[in-house]
């Protein structure tokens, strides 16, 4: 835990949620971490994820029921609820929370929500932020409060020098789970011990993981978001595409790598023209330039890597512009990262929280912003091999059907990394994290 940064950390979220709860209106705000949920028809329950706003404040993912109350003067409330049980070990609240909020812990549940509703009727107007817990009081959500939740969405995309040392600690536990799972791979392991190796490895269970890995060999890369783990090693073994993170003190980092199993054949020099071309686009980052506009540079320069490698019978240009290129890359070329792998505020404009509607050609790109300094987000271009989007182009003239027939068996290529916008440029953390490894830092 860097507690330096986090006191600096809530003293800049303090005077930021001040800042905006005062031009919305309101005394004061409740944020709320959440409660969980059974599984329909059953007693169990998933893994808890907190809400990302109260995370921002306290970042411990153990912390069902909690509630923090903010006003425009006292120091923040922390009520915290840990229940005598003796089936589940409670969690207390964190150490680091003594000096930044005054803590209430509470056994009852219903304590904790009669504290809360005795702090609600002594402020005129209260923000809402999260959602109550079932047994608390309904609470009708009103512009003003909507719009001041779109705000801080907005607000989140800029990291504090505390959020990015956590960034860059779950970065680094990430690399060293993709190094083992590396060597799995090169050990002829099936996708279920490659995953082992990287839970090993980034020293994470399950439940831990920022969002289930992708372990994929074969044409299991083309199913972009794969979810099953082979046990025994296909009979043939062409590639592999892992996409893993990890967690620290609840920021995600979010990894792929694409790994061909001849280590000289086409499909390397594939993987590294898109690792290449993912470098050249990182080197474009700039404060004030579109996310957007990097994106459709990198689609052009997909189209390139396409034509020079005789998937397409046209032009780059032809690709682009007729859309071909978008049935070898299908998706965005990467979003914002934080408390979610997916963070919140990608298609927020402007500090009034102005949300834009999906791009009309780019639907799945989650970042329409404008680049600006402090961001952290990744980068993550992509080929592949996909029969049900490239059969909507079946037997069109423009593609080298022979040559795509004869890579599908190795599913695709994605090649990303995290980085972080300093205001002296772009900061790849990935591949720091990566170079320290290997130097055996």
């Amino acid at each position: 835990m860097h507690l330096d940064a986090y006191l600096v950390h809530i003293d800049y979220l303090t005077a930021e949620w001040r800042q905006l709860m005062s031009e919305n209106g309101f005394d004061a705000a409740v944020v709320y971490a959440g409660e969980n949920q059974t599984y329909y028809g059953d007693d169990q329950e998933p893994p808890f994820h907190a809400y990302g706003h109260f995370l921002r404040w306290v970042p411990e993912n153990d912390c069902e029921h909690a509630v923090l109350t903010v006003n425009l003067v006292d120091k923040p409330v922390l009520l915290w609820y840990a229940p005598s049980d003796y089936w589940y070990l409670p969690s207390e609240a964190p150490e680091f929370c003594n000096e930044s909020f005054m803590v209430q812990t509470f056994a009852d549940l219903s304590e904790l929500q009669r504290t809360l509703r005795v702090f609600l009727r002594s402020q005129a107007n209260v923000a809402h932020i999260g959602k109550p817990s079932s047994s608390g009081e309904q609470i009708r959500q009103t512009e003003s409060n909507q719009k001041l939740v779109r705000q801080l969405d907005y607000r989140r995309a800029f990291k504090t020098e505390f959020e990015l040392r956590c960034t860059e600690d779950a970065t680094n536990r990430g690399v060293s789970g993709h190094h083992a799972a590396a060597r799995a791979f090169a050990n002829g392991e099936s996708e279920y011990q490659i995953h082992l190796a990287f839970l090993h490895a980034s020293s994470q269970h399950e439940a831990e993981l920022p969002y289930p890995s992708i372990v994929a060999m074969n044409t299991h890369a083309a199913t972009l978001h794969y979810q099953k783990y082979d046990r025994k090693p296909a009979s043939e073994i062409y590639s592999l595409l892992i996409d893993a993170g990890a967690k620290a003190h609840c920021y995600h980092s979010d990894i792929t790598r694409t790994y061909a199993a001849k280590g000289n054949d086409e499909f390397a020099g594939l993987i590294g023209d898109v690792d290449q071309a993912q470098q050249a686009t990182i080197e474009e980052i700039a404060v004030g330039k579109s996310y957007l506009d990097l994106h459709e540079v990198v689609n052009q320069k997909i189209a390139e890597i396409l034509t020079n490698h005789q998937f397409l019978n046209c032009s780059a240009s032809a690709a682009y512009e007729s859309e071909l290129v978008d049935a070898f890359f299908p998706h965005g070329l990467g979003h914002l990262l934080g408390l979610q792998t997916h963070d919140v505020g990608g298609r927020i404009v402007g500090e009034n929280g102005h949300e834009v509607p999906p791009h009309n050609r780019y639907e799945s790109l989650r970042l329409m912003r404008v680049i600006e300094a402090n961001m952290v987000f990744t980068i993550e271009p992509g080929i592949y091999f996909i029969p049900s989007l490239l059969a909507k182009w079946q037997g069109h003239p423009d593609v080298n059907w022979g040559k795509v027939d004869q890579f599908m068996k190795y599913g695709g290529v994605r090649v990303e990394d995290n980085v972080f916008v300093s205001p002296a440029g772009p900061i790849n953390l990935t591949r720091r994290a990566f170079s320290a490894v290997s130097a055996g830092v």
